[in-house]
């Protein structure tokens, strides 16, 4: 392993606690072939849900080594209330603190690190996160979301419904569950308790998120929206059906990996990932970088 691994906390009141991977040094070379430094975005990898910074199945840990071996510094951490890091006392709400926990922890960077640029990953809650964070500091220059916003489309309706309303099975579970809904309401209902509430989000309309696009687009930074067969999303092209007035390609790219499940438990499924988010490296930033 050709990585530096190094454990910072940083602030206070909380303190926030992450690991910063990266290789001491990275060039490319031109086609003069002579040696030039790059200096590429640092990948900060986001909580999903109440997960630590190793990430599902430690997917975090393998993203972190693969991304440094390319030249990417790579820092994943605890958000402020989950796995290592501290919580916050005060009164904001916990998107607020959340954000204002990316914004600490790339202002120390800045300081400490000589890092200026970020790209910033993470898995439904922390694909919204990401999302935001792109949206609100200039400093971040490209996202990947995983399992993040997803629109349901005629088509994504049809590729759900069809298959169901030529099997038998599938008519003999509709009439199980109708009976099961009428019985139901003759039961004494009981209050629901939600769980984890305040790590839940809510998904903006496609109006707002059609018009955070725009923004990125006219930024020029860049997106990689990735979709498992586990979200509300059943071909590749939805994302794209969903925002017909974007230039999807771009800026904007979109995987689905049909066969994935949410939090990849399949090694299999991992490697897809790390293999799309590798190749969107790849084009994005080395092969651009390359070229100058």
């Amino acid at each position: 392993m050709n990585q530096l691994e190094k454990a910072i906390v940083i602030g206070e009141n909380p303190q926030l606690l992450g690991v910063l991977t990266s290789q001491h040094k990275f060039s490319v070379k031109s086609e003069t072939k002579s040696e030039i430094k790059v200096q590429l975005p640092t990948i900060l990898l986001l909580n999903s849900g109440l997960l630590g910074h190793i990430g599902p199945f430690r997917l975090y840990v393998r993203m972190a080594r693969k991304f440094a071996d390319m030249g990417f510094n790579t820092f994943r951490f605890d958000l402020s209330g989950i796995g290592d890091s501290e919580r916050h006392l005060d009164v904001r709400t916990r998107e607020e603190q959340h954000m204002g926990d990316i914004k600490t922890v790339m202002d120390h960077l800045d300081k400490h690190e000589s890092c200026n640029q970020y790209i910033v990953m993470g898995i439904c809650t922390g694909a919204d996160n990401a999302h935001k964070a792109m949206l609100k500091d200039k400093r971040v220059v490209g996202a990947v979301s995983i399992d993040g916003y997803a629109y349901k489309t005629p088509r994504y309706y049809f590729n759900l419904y069809a298959p169901k309303l030529i099997s038998f099975n599938s008519w003999k579970t509709l009439s199980r569950q109708v009976f099961n809904k009428v019985k139901s309401k003759f039961k004494k209902k009981q209050d629901v308790i939600p769980q984890n509430i305040e790590y839940r989000w809510v998904e903006p309309s496609k109006e707002k998120t059609e018009q955070d696009y725009k923004v990125f687009i006219e930024r020029n930074v860049n997106l990689l929206a990735v979709f498992t067969a586990s979200w509300p999303y059943n071909y590749l092209q939805q994302h794209a059906d969903s925002f017909k007035k974007l230039p999807f390609g771009q800026n904007i790219q979109v995987a689905y990996l049909e066969n994935a499940e949410h939090i990849f438990p399949l090694s299999e499924d991992r490697t897809h990932l790390m293999t799309e988010i590798v190749n969107w490296l790849v084009n994005r930033y080395l092969n651009i970088n390359s070229n100058h």
